[in-house]
């Protein structure tokens, strides 16, 4: 009776320890499983910043130094003498972006800037716009050059031209040009009279209205 007893409880034994070590297996393979789903999330989170990081870089790039062409505007075709011809170039830069959503932005960023604006020629790859300015902001986005001193400016108007370009992979380029023509009265009472004058950009306007895609963009990333 006892050799039985003795059998059977070595049987339950045996059968415990087996099913002890079938549990420390499936134990032992669910935690391998954890840590290698989380060391695949962990690689995930990581990367993912540098990829967003990438991606804001690749969706804007400055314009290649040979597309910087200076075009000058229709007014400065016109009859008369401006302050010089050593135009700057447009201000350019490439985006990531189609070209009808850069003008889409640029008519919203004009008016919600509540500036003075007339004259508006809307095309397919341009808007062509006069944005009107007091005597402060004449001075502040365009060079007086030859006429410093000599005219005393009431007022100004700027010929604002914003042309886009579509390119490969989906960029387009972005050219904002800037004329000024300035309105006020001659110091010397004997020259000729003439109550405006053209002057050059000196870029600022131009910078703060590509500088603003710029920045539209980057806020999407």
């Amino acid at each position: 009776m006892n050799i039985y007893f003795t059998q059977a409880e070595e049987d339950s034994s045996g059968r415990f320890a087996d099913l002890m070590a079938k549990s420390r297996m499936i134990l032992f393979g669910a935690l391998s499983l954890l840590l290698f789903f989380s060391t695949l999330e962990m690689r995930g989170a990581a990367q993912e910043p540098s990829d967003k990081a990438t991606a804001s870089v690749a969706s804007v790039r400055p314009c290649p130094a040979d597309s910087l062409n200076s075009k000058p505007a229709r007014e400065t075709k016109k009859k008369g003498k401006g302050a010089g011809s050593n135009e700057i170039p447009p201000a350019c830069m490439e985006v990531q972006t189609p070209a009808l959503d850069v003008q889409d932005f640029f008519q919203s960023f004009v008016r919600e800037q509540t500036w003075r604006i007339g004259e508006e020629n809307i095309a397919e790859d341009a808007w062509i716009f006069y944005r009107y300015i007091d005597k402060d902001e004449l001075l502040r986005f365009s060079k007086e050059g030859p006429f410093a001193g000599r005219v005393n400016w009431t007022q100004g108007k700027a010929l604002i031209q914003v042309r886009t370009r579509e390119l490969e992979k989906g960029f387009t380029r972005v050219e904002v040009t800037a004329r000024f023509r300035g309105y006020g009265q001659n110091v010397d009472r004997f020259a000729p009279p003439k109550d405006s004058w053209l002057l050059e950009s000196n870029g600022t306007l131009e910078k703060t209205l590509i500088s603003a895609l710029e920045s539209h963009l980057n806020s999407q990333h």
